[in-house]
């Protein structure tokens, strides 16, 4: 079968190359299937390059990648989905293919926003084995369940198909080249779509391989996809460790959570070339063993010399004034090289945090967007901290930057 792999995402804040259709492609092509990627990112006449991809190509079916629903972020909120709807209609209306949708956003409600796009099919969690099963089943019967959940196993052996992507553009519009070491997440944050899913890591030397792939065309400058790279601490060092003996000349950026790390290991991901780390903190009922964590990383990083950019959720149901001044002035004490911090929470369906708010109707007060639509598809956000009483609790700190109204990230702003 012939399936057109598409990439709608047009935000370019920075812009970020289709790394999971590329793994989709190689997968569907092991498979025995055809694939092409169109990636539109660049595109300056939308449906015109889809048209023509669609006839050149000629696919059976296409498959879109919904990488996210939105920015996620209050002040300059971007809702991509009205977008990728006109794209379906099109395919469908004009070309009379059907449409497989995936992609991390489709966590946030499956069913919802199947239904929004108007879409086919959709799979749900990795999509690397299960986008060959769906393909087969269509091919064998046409007809078959809507919404597939992917799954996968440990140890993945998956190669990619890199060279599909125009990387060039994407370096020269400030994206940088990204790969990933394991999908899931086991930490429970109440806020979070991929919390508590399944954890399934790669093969360290088939990373590896990839990684060299684009080393060996001259790219250099990558960024960790993982949701944390620090998932698991013997996997983390087992890969830096063999990053360190390839002998590849690489910077990186990673994400990381303040557990699963040692003073090894920060050394090993210096040796390797990661010269910033995300931290992921919140202040959603700590204990005092959460914030050592937090101090312990960001002295042992620092003290490898790796700078640490931390991004700070807070203002959660519940907390006061007073507990958020004592959470920003333990991150003054501790100083990390930057403090991203955001009080507006984006809803979703089913989270452990939208629960919690809808239960109690005073905290239902706090609610903006679009809170009459139980999906939660379009943004809703809950905040009890606004932005001005914000400014007055950073007290005008320069360590501090309120997330929002700057579009950008951190490995540009540190």
């Amino acid at each position: 079968m012939k399936i057109l792999l598409i990439n709608p995402n047009r935000y370019k804040f920075p812009p970020v190359p289709p790394i999971g259709l590329e793994y989709l492609a190689a997968c569907l092509e092991h498979g025995g299937h055809k694939t092409e990627i169109i990636d539109l990112c660049f595109s300056e006449n939308l449906y015109e390059d889809i048209d023509n991809a669609l006839e050149l190509f000629n696919p059976d079916i296409t498959g879109i990648t919904v990488r996210n629903v939105d920015t996620v972020l209050y002040h300059t909120n971007e809702f991509f989905l009205d977008e990728l709807k006109d794209i379906v209609k099109h395919i469908k209306s004009k070309h009379g293919l059907k449409v497989i949708i995936g992609g991390t956003g489709l966590s946030t409600n499956a069913e919802g926003v199947l239904e929004y796009l108007d879409a086919d099919f959709a799979i749900v969690g990795p999509a690397e084995n299960t986008l060959n099963e769906l393909l087969n089943e269509i091919g064998n019967s046409g007809n078959t369940k809507k919404i597939w959940h992917g799954r996968l196993r440990n140890n993945i052996k998956c190669s990619r198909s890199p060279f599909k992507v125009d990387y060039k553009r994407y370096f020269e519009s400030g994206g940088i080249a990204g790969f990933e070491t394991h999908k899931g997440c086991t930490s429970s944050c109440v806020y979070c779509i991929e919390a508590n899913s399944r954890v399934f890591f790669k093969n360290v030397h088939d990373v590896i391989s990839e990684i060299k792939m684009f080393v060996d065309i001259g790219y250099k400058h990558f960024h960790l996809c993982d949701s944390e790279f620090n998932e698991n601490l013997e996997y983390a060092i087992d890969f830096c460790s063999a990053m360190k003996e390839s002998g590849l000349d690489i910077k990186w950026a990673v994400y990381m959570k303040p557990s699963e790390f040692s003073r090894r290991l920060f050394r090993l991901m210096k040796e390797t070339g990661v010269y910033l780390i995300t931290l992921t903190v919140d202040s959603y009922q700590k204990c005092t063993a959460y914030w050592s964590d937090i101090e312990k990383f960001i002295f042992t990083a620092k003290s490898c010399g790796i700078k640490v950019a931390v991004d700070f959720l807070t203002g959660f149901p519940y907390e006061d004034e007073n507990h958020i001044l004592e959470c920003i002035g333990t991150l003054k004490r501790l100083q990390p090289d930057s403090v991203s911090i955001n009080t507006f929470i984006r809803l979703y369906k089913n989270l452990q945090i939208t629960n919690i708010i809808l239960g109690d109707s005073k905290l239902r007060e706090h609610l903006s967007g679009n809170i009459d639509d139980s999906t939660f598809i379009k943004p809703v956000f809950y905040n009890q901290i606004g932005t001005e009483k914000l400014e007055q609790l950073i007290g005008g700190d320069p360590l501090f930057r309120i997330e929002g109204p700057e579009r950008s990230v951190n490995y540009i702003r540190v």
